[in-house]
């Protein structure tokens, strides 16, 4: 590992996205990383002066701001930044997903050459490696890597980092995530069918079920408040029908346009099924909730 692309996208998060970058720069000056970074920064359309006050910074690293077009979202603005990194003459070894709400820890540099090696080692190619994050307090676990405990509800189990062990698991969110290149010399990037969220569960299950092994680190890598509420009640006590569908369908609300193509990609059997709970859910919210609750015990 000599040379690892950043790629992350933006928006109106100028605050949290300095900070992010900030914690890069203090991470190269504190410590001798063993490799070079390069950041892949897609601003979609900030009014906030975002790209503006990142271009004033003196990083000592390349950054590569990327203008999107306003209406990208997650899924389009990582595409974006993917694809400047594929574009460029070096020759990267792997790609780090962040989130500019992620705040990296100092020794996760070190723990990911260290899981790198301990992939090559192991499996005699690199893998997936996961970082979890706690919450701002360091208290909560809240993004990770995950398995499907029941293949009807799709009942996920984190799998939390116990300090000492390299965990395997089947899927894993993009906060702070590493897809090293040969994985994504089969895989490709991100598909564009999805608006928002998404991409990162899709790619990494998938990525697992084509052989690929998805590591969670031993140590957290940072920290990350969840800040997506409860997707199953979430919008739905809207007053009119009206509103509740269009939260359904809103990419920023439940988005029922991704969670159909991850059903039809990943897990097919279930599309009809999600396709009518989606529907509950908007025209019986309070059937659906204690339904949904019942389901999930």
């Amino acid at each position: 590992m000599n040379n690892i692309a950043i790629i992350l996208t933006v928006f109106n998060r100028k605050a949290k996205t300095l900070r992010c970058m900030s914690q890069i720069q203090e991470a190269l000056d504190k410590q001798a990383i063993p490799f070079q970074l390069h950041v892949y920064l897609t601003d979609d359309g900030s009014t906030d002066g975002t790209a503006d006050a990142l271009a004033e910074q003196n990083y000592t690293f390349p950054l590569t701001i990327l203008k999107g077009t306003g209406s990208l979202y997650w899924n389009g603005g990582m595409i974006n930044s993917w694809k400047a990194a594929l574009d460029a003459p070096e020759n990267y070894d792997g790609y780090l997903w962040l989130n500019d709400d992620a705040e990296i820890a100092l020794s996760f540099w070190e723990e990911l050459l260290k899981g790198d090696n301990h992939c090559r080692s192991k499996y005699g190619q690199p893998a997936i490696l996961v970082g979890s994050t706690t919450d701002l307090a360091g208290k909560e676990f809240t993004y990770g890597g995950f398995n499907f405990s029941n293949p009807i509800t799709l009942k996920d189990v984190f799998v939390i980092p116990d300090g000492k062990t390299y965990q395997e698991c089947q899927c894993a969110h993009g906060n702070i995530t590493y897809i090293p290149a040969n994985v994504v010399e089969k895989m490709g990037i991100f598909t564009d069918k999805y608006i928002h969220g998404g991409s990162d569960h899709d790619y990494t299950y998938l990525a697992y079920k084509n052989g690929f092994k998805v590591i969670v680190l031993p140590q957290y890598a940072g920290r990350c408040d969840n800040d997506h509420g409860s997707q199953s009640t979430l919008g739905f006590n809207a007053p009119t029908i009206k509103e509740r569908l269009a939260y359904l369908h809103a990419p920023l609300g439940y988005n029922l346009n991704n969670a159909l193509l991850f059903q039809k990609r990943c897990f097919p059997y279930r599309y009809p099924f999600v396709f009518i709970m989606g529907y509950a859910k908007a025209l019986f919210p309070k059937v659906f909730t204690t339904l949904y609750h019942w389901l999930r015990r």
